[in-house]
């Protein structure tokens, strides 16, 4: 089994980004102490829905401040981006840190960054793919070169050379194609915490025709489940704290989807459209009805609480990597507290799948 800390960067209301910064460091150096394998950090751009914007910046920070827990990005905006650069910064953090560094990535969803840094949203599936699999041969190869429609350089080196064997890799897979593409390359994916167990176990059996047919060994692909995590002794109190903090996010999240005028008219998210349709119906766009939903999928409420709903998705999709975010837990001593439970009296007690 594999545990992670993920860190939204979310900046609530009343506090300031020096607590949001400052939040994110403790947290990491924490997660070390309390044996935590990785440390995820995660990128947002012009809204206080998150605060890092350049992962590997933070990413090297924490690294650089711990000798044992692994860094990841979940996950750098893959189109937004140069890839050569891209390639650069993974190599030097892979060596710097002696392995440590793990490079999860996404397509992006929100429209004002590709709005932004002026890259053409209904082609973000294809750049993303393209740009992925450069980077990840460049790493092998020690040069990269482009003649795509998308961006066209010559053949250069990338410094320095990788310190691993082989650099860590995943991307967060939501829709039904991102799931076919990354089994196709046989790259583990990382499972969303808004989905139901029914809809990650038919994910993973998708996943695993497809990655099967292509000759990879299945068992060894290292995907990852996600989650909204705050445990407490009282289980009341857990759900409450997550229910404050919760009501606030999805708030700015919408807000963050919705910053230019235009941002519902991009084509090629059909899946995530047809996910807000399905909120829509199910009446979730009311901020305590899609609280109550997301307290029926994650961990929230007691350790044996936390237990059942975490060993049913690892029971129903085979994944032993769980990766939770603790910051709904309300103070930062609150936030440490969920932390150390979660690694004392839910963690040491899940089991590999039962099937």
């Amino acid at each position: 089994m594999k545990f992670g800390n993920i860190y939204f960067s979310y900046q609530p209301p009343g506090e300031t980004h020096k607590q949001i910064m400052d939040r994110f460091v403790r947290l990491g150096s924490v997660s070390e102490e309390l044996g935590f394998d990785t440390y995820w950090t995660l990128e947002h751009h012009f809204t206080e829905f998150g605060l890092t914007g350049s992962l590997f910046v933070s990413a090297a920070n924490l690294l650089g401040r711990t000798k044992t827990l692994k860094v990841g990005t979940m996950g750098v905006v893959v189109p937004t981006a140069h890839p050569v650069r891209q390639a650069e910064d993974v190599l030097l953090l892979d060596q710097l840190s002696k392995g440590r560094f793990n490079f999860g990535v996404v397509r992006g969803l929100y429209h004002k960054d590709f709005r932004v840094f002026g890259v053409n949203m209904e082609e973000s599936r294809e750049i993303t793919q393209d740009f992925h699999q450069m980077i990840m041969k460049s790493f092998d190869e020690g040069a990269i070169h482009s003649n795509s429609k998308h961006i066209d350089f010559p053949d250069v080196n990338v410094y320095p050379t990788k310190y691993s064997k082989e650099i860590r890799t995943c991307m967060t897979a939501e829709s039904a194609s991102t799931t076919e593409w990354l089994a196709r390359q046989g790259m583990p994916m990382v499972l969303s915490w808004i989905i139901g167990t029914n809809e990650k176990k038919t994910q993973m059996e998708l996943y695993n025709e497809i990655a099967t047919e292509h000759g990879h060994d299945i068992s060894k692909i290292d995907h990852c489940l996600t989650y909204i995590c705050s445990v407490h002794e009282d289980g009341d109190r857990a759900r409450e704290v997550c229910r404050k903090f919760l009501i606030s996010f999805y708030d700015s999240y919408v807000n963050a989807t919705n910053i230019f005028n235009d941002s519902d008219q991009t084509r090629g998210y059909d899946y995530h459209k047809g996910q807000w349709r399905d909120f829509v119906l199910q009446g979730h766009t009311d901020t305590n009805r899609r609280v109550d939903y997301s307290h029926g999928l994650n961990p929230v409420g007691t350790p044996a609480e936390c237990l059942e709903i975490i060993q049913r998705d690892i029971d129903a999709t085979g994944i032993t990597n769980v990766t939770c975010g603790f910051e709904a837990n309300g103070t930062e001593e609150e936030i440490i507290a969920s932390m150390e439970l979660f690694m004392t009296k839910v963690a040491p007690f899940l089991k590999e799948p039962q099937k």
